[in-house]
């Protein structure tokens, strides 16, 4: 009783003392996880978004005298300022939307306006929000002088943060017909049009107006739908996504691993694909309009990391019953080996074939020597993920959560990345198949010890997947 006093005194509905605390939790819980790995491949990313706004500084206070093109600024501030936007509402929205929850239980005596503030406030703190937030303010640090660019961004970074918010708040209160879904549409298209002329007449008070509508539609959907979001209004929770019916007669017809394997991932490998053929489409009609800087987004694009960085790199942990059943009834045998290979080898063999039809189909003969990276960059690939399900395994609470890397771990996913990313750079086909050959070949280890039965990697196992 006396925390219920705390949450709520007198005057009624104020969380008190107690969204501190919960900001604390969690601002903490981002950036000092409990893991090691975690916690190291954090403060790395933010020692490194930090030292490329330094550089961003740098760049806007020899502007004049490092280029002497006229339009090099300008080209690359809006590159970076629809990096910006990007970066704050796709991780909300992609492949799935980020919901909107009450921050305390109903039985506490808090207003349901103070748990829609509370609610956004615990939504701005994510890594990415805070790795984006400290590259603008080193930059607004390293270039006083030129501020209001900085600045404008870091507005930008947080108009579409609250538009991504209150647009949430009105799906999860089942409003879609409301007025403000209008306004709040509205305000995105304005801050797309700020984005595509930055050199118009009224650029700048339309960029004001830009960041604060966001701000203040905020403020209207919070006196006028505020009192709706409770649990009375608020649907409940669907543990996992329904399977559309069409697909229901396909999966009767898998055995028992692969039906729940995709009755549980099929939304995020179908999200993959979806991005992969849109990726490679507008990437083939900027290559045909000559407007392809860079070939490195294009093998991004042809290597399947969204399924590994997603599902694969944690594969035991989405299957956790299957694997713990097996643990228990028979240990680390080459079953467990053999689960793995049914799982990954099929999914990866579809996405291989997507890309290569897609390579001879969307680009000119002078890309398709880049088909050879495939099965250089899957080889490698599933070693990577054997690891990360065997030694990096976790608990899987929500399927879709691409937006954090709550459902595999932060450092096999970087790993990942740099592993595509090094196989992209490497000068030579040598070089490239020596790291591929090198890569795979490291799963040697990992099949060893499932092979001995390891008991330190089979409790580790069993305790990652929270068995």
């Amino acid at each position: 009783m006396a925390d219920l006093a705390t949450l709520a005194p007198t005057g009624g509905g104020r969380l008190g003392h107690f969204l501190p605390y919960l900001l604390r939790r969690r601002l903490r819980a981002v950036l000092w996880p409990a893991d090691g790995g975690e916690r190291t491949m954090a403060l790395l990313l933010l020692a490194i978004m930090m030292a490329y706004g330094a550089g961003f500084g740098f760049l806007l206070n020899h502007s004049n005298s490092l280029h002497e093109s006229t339009d090099f600024m300008p080209r690359m501030l809006v590159g970076l300022n629809a990096t910006w936007l990007a970066s704050a509402l796709l991780v909300d929205f992609m492949p799935s939307l980020r919901p909107v929850a009450r921050v305390v239980p109903e039985h506490y005596p808090v207003s349901a306006r103070r748990n829609v503030l509370a609610a956004f406030l615990l939504d701005l703190i994510t890594l990415r929000r805070i790795l984006v937030l400290a590259t603008l303010l080193v930059a607004l640090a390293v270039a006083p002088r030129h501020a209001l660019v900085p600045g404008f961004s870091l507005l930008l970074v947080l108009g579409a943060t609250v538009f991504s918010f209150n647009l949430r708040l009105l799906v999860a209160l089942r409003r879609w017909r409301h007025p403000l879904m209008l306004a709040h549409l509205a305000s995105l298209g304005l801050m797309l049009w700020w984005l595509t002329h930055p050199e118009a007449r009224y650029s700048t008070p339309l960029g004001v107006a830009m960041a604060v509508l966001p701000w203040l539609l905020g403020v209207v959907q919070l006196y006028w739908l505020g009192p709706y979001f409770s649990s009375r209004y608020l649907p409940d929770e669907v543990a996992t996504t329904p399977i559309p019916s069409a697909s229901r007669s396909l999966l009767a017809r898998l055995s028992p691993e692969h039906r729940a394997y995709f009755a549980r991932v099929w939304s995020l490998l179908l999200m993959g694909m979806v991005l992969k053929v849109v990726t490679m489409g507008i990437i083939s009609l900027a290559e045909a309009n000559g407007k392809l800087k860079s070939l490195a987004l294009f093998y991004l694009a042809m290597v399947p990391l969204v399924g590994f960085t997603n599902i694969n790199n944690n594969l035991f942990g989405f299957m956790r019953t299957l694997i713990a059943n097996e643990i228990q009834r028979l240990g680390l045998t080459r079953r467990v080996l053999a689960l793995y290979l049914r799982l990954v080898l099929p999914v990866m063999l579809l996405e291989c074939l997507l890309t290569g039809a897609l390579m001879l189909g969307l680009f000119p003969r002078s890309f398709w020597s880049y088909l050879g990276l495939l099965p250089l960059g899957a080889g490698a690939l599933t070693s990577l993920g054997l690891w990360g399900s065997l030694y990096q395994a976790k608990v899987v609470v929500k399927v879709e959560n691409f937006n954090s890397n709550k459902n595999a771990s932060m450092l096999m996913n970087f790993a990942t990345i740099g592993m595509a990313v090094a196989l992209y750079a490497l000068p030579s086909w040598w070089a490239r198949i020596a790291l591929a050959l090198v890569i795979t070949a490291s799963a040697y280890w990992p099949i060893r010890a499932v092979l001995r039965n390891d008991g330190s990697l089979r409790r580790r196992l069993w305790r990652g997947i929270g068995a």
